[in-house]
């Protein structure tokens, strides 16, 4: 499976989270973002995902990070992080997720392996990471990043 997932700034290093309302991570503080339908640039599915999840439309989304997720040792996803500061609208609650502005990183609220990449990311550096989990996704069993170039 291939999905997105996007990071939102705002002015004063604000972000924009979401908590999840249904599906894998549900209760949980993450970024938008969603699975890549069939024939859609990954580009577009951030855009679209933002719009599905919290109303606004962003603008130039830049790739900063492509990130595989393994469960038990079945690659299972593979998430391309996008990073922007052009969007449109005010941030509205939809039937998936709450939109939530943040100037820190809630990380005792999120998934284990963003304590790894996140970092990297805000300070500016492109990143492919690799992940394990349990099955379930419920035990975080480690990984790592390097710096990459990504096109």
């Amino acid at each position: 499976m291939i999905t997105c997932l996007v990071i939102i700034k705002a002015n004063n290093n604000f972000l924009l989270f979401i908590r999840k309302k249904r599906g894998l991570g549900k209760g949980l503080i993450t970024f938008p973002g969603g699975k890549v339908k069939d024939n859609e640039k990954i580009e577009e599915c951030a855009i679209r995902e933002v719009k599905e999840e919290v109303n606004i439309t962003i603008f130039e989304p830049k790739l900063v990070g492509k990130i595989k997720f393994y469960l038990d040792d079945y690659e299972a996803e593979t998430t391309y992080v996008f990073v922007t500061d052009k969007y449109k609208g005010k941030p509205e609650e939809t039937d998936e997720a709450i939109p939530i502005w943040l100037n820190y990183i809630p990380y005792e609220e999120m998934w284990e392996d963003d304590k790894v990449w996140l970092p990297l990311v805000l300070e500016g550096k492109k990143i492919c990471c690799e992940f394990k989990f349990d099955k379930n996704w419920q035990e975080f069993k480690g990984g790592y990043c390097n710096l990459c170039e990504l096109t």
